[in-house]
Parts: C-alpha cells; structure tokens; sequence
C-alpha cells in the first residue's frame, strides 16, 4: 500500500475522534453510545485491512497501530465514561425551553423520554454504582406502566411522573422539570408581598399540607428547598398545573400578613400574564437589575463592617478583583469584621471559597472529599485538605461573617460548610439547602420528546469535617434570613 493509504488511515482515525467535541459543543442531537462502538469497530477493521495488505515497513505499521489505539480509546470513553455525553451544557445555541407545558405527546414518546431519563440517571448517578436500589426500580416500572396505558400526555404530567422517581433521591442537584417559554405569572404576587401578605392557602389547601401531598413533585434535601419551589408554582400558570389545579374556574388563594390578618383572593386566567407584562404592572425595570454584577460589596467605616454580596458563585476576574479591592480597603480602613451575604446564592463555581480564603490567616483547611461516577468508573477524589496560597499583603485576621438562607445552596453551601467547619467564623439566619454530604456536580440534558429540562448528579461529596453528623450548615445565629443584616449588625454593637 501506498504512503497516501497511511495518511488515509491517520485522517479516518482523527474524523472517528471528532465525534466526541461535536457531540459535547456543536452537534444540537442525541447520539447513542453504541455508535461510538460501531465506529470504533470500524476503525479497528480498517487497521486490520491495513496490516494485512500494506507492504510498508513495522514503522508505518505502529504508527498507524498507535492512532487507532488512540482513537478507539477516545471514542468509548468519550462516549460510555463521559459524563458530558449527549448533555447540552456545553454546546452552542442550545435552546433550553422545553415544549409547552400543555402539549400532548403519545404514550410512545412518553415512555421514550422516560428510558432516556433512567439511562442517563443509571449511568451517570453516583449512588447507582453498584446497583439501583429497589424503590427506584419499583417507581420506575409503575410509572411504565401507566404511561403504557394512556392514550396520550402532557408534558407536564410527564414531568410529574418521571419526578416522581427522582424525587426518591432526595438530591436537589438531581430532577426533572419543564423550562417554559410561554410561562405565565399571577401579577399580583408583587403586591401583595409589597402590601405585607404572604400566599398561605390555594383553593383551601394550606401550603403546609401541599407541601406534603406534593411531596413526590419535588427533589429536594430539606423541606425548606421544597418550599421555594412551590412557591414558584403556587404563582404561575404551568405550576398551577403541576400540582393539579385547575385554573380555568379561578384559582382562590388566602393570604396572611405578619400580624395574623388573612383575606381571600380569586384570580382567573386573565390575571396571569408574560414576565414582560409582569414586570411594566408592577412598575420593574429590570433593565437596571439586569446591569446589576453578581458580585458586589460596601464598607460601613461607622460600623466598621465591609460587606461582600455575592449572588452567585462566578469565579472570573470581576469576582477576583472585587474581592482584592475589597480586602485593599479593609486594610486601608483597619476594619475588623468583614461579611459575606450569600442568602438566595444558589451556587456555581466552588473556586469563589479557595480565592476568598487566600485572604484569611491560615495555613490549610478542611475541604470536601468526593467520588466521582464516570459511567463505569468510579473516582475517589481529594485529600480532604487544602493548602492555602494566602496574599501576604492583604491577610486579614479579624472577624468573619456570613449570611445564608434557604436558598443558599450548591457551592454556596459549601462556602458555609467550609466556614463553619473549619472554625472561620459566624454564620447568621438559615440553614443552606442542602446536605453536605449530598451529591451534585450537574449534567444537564433535554429529554428528546418533551424536551423537559433534566439535570442529574454525578460526585457524591463528603463533608469538610468528617466527625460532624448534622445534615445540614446550621446557623450559628438562626433567625429568618430577611433579618440575617439585621441580626448582624446587631453582633458588631455586641447585642444578643
């Protein structure tokens, strides 16, 4: 065979390889891990042909034994060890809305959304190493079964059933829910929390008791985490739906305010409107929220207190340089206390803890360890401490403190975890969402049918300080998070 064949040979192998980077960045389509198989088998026979018909020397033999050795290797564990694979996260011009929350799809398209659900839920769960347990198996054949038998389904009802199973796991990283475009919201919830009432009852069902027999619906580690997403659907047409109401005889919601007084409200479909036209009743000019950063922060010389609000946890220059201008004035101003408002933070990168701990005077601290399920394989990672690469210019050595709330969770929670474990400082209002030895580190999918939004686990972490039983980051002063500011100013003055 002719040198052209070898090249030939080295250019199928590179176009065999690109299969993984289209699937994970360009490709907006679902591409089962058996076609990697089938490609790999491929590129092995070509290689054999190769072998069998080349007269070239044992160099052009090894070099080309050597690229399809490289490139079945890339293919099945790009594909069947990848966590990534088929998930949309990283690709370009995704579209993450589902179908309408209304839209029916057959039975057979229900039940094809549900099996790809459970692959990926099998293959990429850290839990489900070993074996799935027995609840979720029995949950997943009696939702089979159902779907089976219907004629037809909504996207929502389908959303319930799959939930569902995933709710079983009792992970807030781990769910399946619509993301609707078309979502309505009951205009007057602004107003009402303006006026000082909060929704206490839909149609006669208290939230306590939806809470409970929507329990199912929800993924979630603490009641509190439930809590925030009822709320959401509580107020919104789709969600509405969800949970089983029907909106087209009005939908009667009781408020209460602060002081105990209630009053009953009844709104129909025409008072659920776009989140434009939420936002112009409401008087919002969310143009001037949206220039808001992410990341911000105050200093109070009287109270001699810097405060850092951190709303999500981005870990990029603008959050590198706040937090160094930040800790510059605290030295220039000799403030002693320093805090961080992390309630309603849901998370993100957990590099945002390690940078701002480069500021504190310590050496190391604890961290979490984890494993990490890679489709067949599983990952025990991390040592279960840092080393910590301080800024000798800037070291901070005074008090630290930190604001959470139900609504505190993922790498948020972590900042808490890794504050209160390691003896840092004081943690004021509620109790983040979730458990510190719970999973996380998300894939996200769309289901192919109904395009539900899905998002599964993948590393199961295990708490900074391993002697700590408690499910949650509890407080060190609890109280309700819309007091936390409050309550900590309230410490700096030396009040109990």
């Amino acid at each position: 065979m002719k040198k052209k064949h070898i090249i030939l040979c080295i250019l199928l192998d590179i176009a065999a390889a690109m299969l993984i980077p289209l699937n994970l960045f360009w490709l907006n389509c679902n591409i089962p891990e058996f076609v990697c198989a089938a490609v790999s088998f491929i590129v092995l026979a070509v290689t054999v042909f190769f072998f069998l018909k080349s007269k070239k020397g044992k160099t052009a033999k090894i070099i080309v034994g050597i690229f399809a050795a490289l490139t079945v290797f890339v293919l099945l564990a790009g594909s069947y060890c990848n966590p990534y694979w088929n998930g949309i996260w990283f690709r370009a011009n995704v579209d993450f809305y589902s179908r309408s929350y209304d839209d029916q799809i057959s039975a057979e398209e229900a039940v094809e959304d549900l099996e790809y659900a459970m692959k990926y839920l099998r293959k990429l769960y850290p839990d489900f190493y070993s074996r799935v347990p027995e609840n979720i198996s029995r949950q997943y054949e009696n939702v089979k079964d159902r779907l089976e038998k219907c004629d037809d389904i909504s996207v929502n009802e389908l959303a319930r059933e799959i939930e569902s199973i995933f709710s079983i796991l009792s992970d807030g990283h781990t769910f399946v829910r619509g993301n609707y475009s078309d979502r309505k919201v009951m205009k007057y919830y602004r107003k009402w929390a303006n006026e000082g009432y909060e929704i206490n009852a839909v149609n006669g069902i208290s939230i306590e008791d939806l809470l409970e027999q929507k329990s199912e619906y929800y993924s979630f580690e603490v009641a509190s985490w439930q809590y925030e997403w009822l709320s959401d659907d509580i107020a919104t047409v789709a969600g509405l739906d969800y949970l089983g109401f029907d909106i087209k005889d009005g939908i009667e919601y009781t408020l209460i305010s602060a002081d105990g007084q209630t009053r009953e409200e009844i709104c129909y479909l025409d008072d659920f409107v776009t989140w434009d036209e939420y936002l112009e009743f409401n008087n919002i000019d969310e143009s001037q929220t949206d220039e808001e950063s992410f990341v911000s922060y105050e200093i109070d010389t009287e109270k001699g207190v810097a405060i850092l609000y951190l709303d999500e946890c981005t870990y990029n220059g603008e959050y590198i340089n706040c937090v160094r201008e930040m800790f510059e004035k605290v030295k220039a101003e000799k403030i002693n206390n320093v805090a961080v408002d992390l309630r309603s933070n849901g998370g993100g990168n957990d590099q945002v803890v390690s940078e701002f701990f480069k500021y504190l005077d310590i050496d190391s601290y604890k961290i979490a360890s984890m494993g990490w399920r890679l489709g067949f394989l599983y990952l025990s990672l991390g040592s279960g401490v840092s080393e910590n690469p301080r800024y000798e210019d800037l070291l901070f050595n005074g008090n630290l403190y930190l604001l959470t709330s139900a609504g505190t969770f993922s790498s948020a929670m972590m900042f808490a975890e890794y504050v209160k474990d390691n003896k840092l400082g004081t943690i004021i209002g509620e109790a983040p969402g979730n458990n510190p030895n719970g999973c996380g580190e998300i894939v996200i999918f769309k289901l192919p049918n109904s395009e539900l939004y899905m998002q599964i686990s993948t590393k199961r972490f295990y708490r900074a300080d391993k002697e700590c039983t408690d499910k949650l980051v509890y407080p060190d002063i609890e109280c309700d998070s819309e007091l936390a500011m409050e309550e900590l100013y309230k410490q700096l003055k030396g009040e109990s």
